[in-house]
């Protein structure tokens, strides 16, 4: 029944490339038919270790569950979220209900690999491997703080949850006389949407629909609050190019914004290859070409403007630039190296 719901499969791939030594590409490997569960025991810094399991769905969400083993209860987080695929390097990127990243890189339908918050590779002596289960793990997860966009009309209510855009039906119990007061005491007209946030069971349980028996469903257990809002933008997959990178670590140093109230990033325009940007004071301009995972950075111009302070990087900028080989994008975030792999310069975007 759960692979009913959640069908299609989703063969995800990417090249593999290695961020230790010199970039190189090698064969795609796939993920699994989705829905998958991958499951193991995860090193501990304070607890015997985190029984943890993680499913993934062809839809892009994700839930998990994970165990603090030898620590007392509650010792249990259960999370939910978006994962994509980075553009090279076949590393998955999760973001949860917490909003922190977090990294696996896919060695092969059967293993992910934890990563560290860098999404580098862990040298330990430990395991952070994950193995495939035999079968996709049901939804069965508690969850708080709880944010989506709830509505009620014509006797039913959906709660649209913010950080996987899943769309699961309320159910009558638990908390929900009191969430659905709150909301028609502040709603300005019928069925609008407004931002709920409880704490929440997720469950399958019997559809209102015909035909289905089963579906993921929300159960408030408490509610907290209702207010016109609307939800952050979840994970996405940025594009390489036409929009405006941030720029916030350059070799190794984080970069802030300057008092100059222009932020430093950088530009690649699909039109002619422009290459367009700033390093917190002047413009740069210049050319790019792509071949893949590698490009070429020429700057073939700037504005000559003095400016002084924290996050004036423009200089440091044009330089490191030029030493540009490859790229790669993890989500929301762009990373340049060098010919041997190392990072460069590191960016977001919005």
């Amino acid at each position: 029944m759960f692979k009913k719901l959640f069908t299609k499969i989703c063969l995800a791939g990417a090249l593999l490339f290695s961020n230790v030594v010199q970039a190189t590409l090698a064969v795609p490997v796939p993920l699994p038919e989705l829905p998958a569960t991958f499951s193991g025991t995860l090193p501990c810094a304070n607890c015997e270790g985190i029984n943890t399991k993680i499913t993934l769905l062809a839809d892009g969400t994700f839930f998990s569950k994970q165990v603090y083993l030898g620590k007392p209860a509650p010792n249990q987080a259960d999370d939910l979220g978006s994962w994509v695929m980075s553009h090279y390097g076949n590393v998955l990127v999760m973001q949860g209900q917490n909003s922190e990243m977090r990294y696996f890189r896919v060695k092969s339908t059967e293993v992910i690999e934890m990563l560290d918050l860098e999404a580098r590779t862990i040298f330990s002596s430990l395991n952070y491997s994950l193995q495939r289960a035999g079968s996709a793990d049901l939804p069965d997860l508690e969850l708080f703080p709880l944010q989506g966009q709830y509505r009620y009309l014509a006797d039913a209510a959906l709660f649209t949850e913010c950080k996987s855009g899943l769309k699961l039906p309320v159910l009558s119990e638990g908390d929900n006389a009191k969430l659905e007061r709150e909301y028609l005491a502040l709603q300005k007209e019928p069925g609008q949407e407004l931002l709920a946030t409880l704490y929440g069971h997720l469950k399958l349980a019997p559809s209102m629909e015909e035909g289905e028996q089963q579906v993921p469903s929300l159960l408030p257990l408490r509610f907290e609050s209702v207010e016109h809002g609307n939800c952050a933008a979840r994970l996405y997959s940025a594009n390489l190019t036409d929009q405006f990178w941030t720029l916030v670590q350059l070799n190794g140093k984080p970069v802030v914004l300057p008092s100059t109230g222009r932020a430093p990033g950088l530009m690649l325009h699909t039109d002619n290859g422009r290459l367009s940007g700033s390093g917190g004071c002047n413009q740069l301009l210049g050319s790019y070409s792509l071949s893949g995972q590698s490009v070429q950075l020429n700057m073939v111009a700037a504005t000559r403007m003095a400016c002084f302070g924290e996050g004036i990087v423009d200089a440091e900028l044009i330089e490191t630039l030029t030493q540009v080989k490859s790229w790669n994008i993890l989500g929301q975030r762009m990373e340049l190296y060098d010919q041997l792999g190392r990072l460069l310069a590191r960016f977001e975007a919005p």
